[in-house]
């Protein structure tokens, strides 16, 4: 059975879309809305966006309300085609992201998670 997950405001039945924009800060990305099946294809569009980036890329997750495992699923497989020693820094990632990559990889050096 499906969850809908929507934020204080929100209309029932309508998730908030994926939105993402720069962050003015070393080319920092920032993120807001929901990461699940029918936003999947938006998110891994932005992931392979950044995988064209010099250098660690910085994304500020403080916006997003949910990722479900697809979507955590992608950026872990993100972060282990970047080259070298480059790596992803996630800043206030939605609980459901944290508990899913502490689970499913644990030991993914190239994510780091910064509140």
């Amino acid at each position: 059975m499906a969850v809908l997950h929507t934020e204080e405001g929100s209309m029932p039945g309508c998730p908030r879309p994926l939105v993402s924009d720069e962050c003015g800060r070393g080319g920092c990305v920032h993120v807001s809305g929901q990461v699940y099946l029918d936003t999947l294809t938006e998110w891994e569009r932005i992931l392979g966006g950044l995988l064209q980036r010099e250098g660690d890329i910085q994304m500020d997750l403080s916006g997003l309300t949910f990722v479900d495992v697809a979507g955590a699923t992608s950026l872990a497989h993100t972060a282990q085609r970047l080259p070298g020693d480059r790596r992803i820094v996630v800043r206030k990632p939605p609980p459901s992201l944290r508990r899913v990559l502490e689970l499913f990889w644990p030991e993914l050096v190239a994510i780091e998670v910064v509140e």
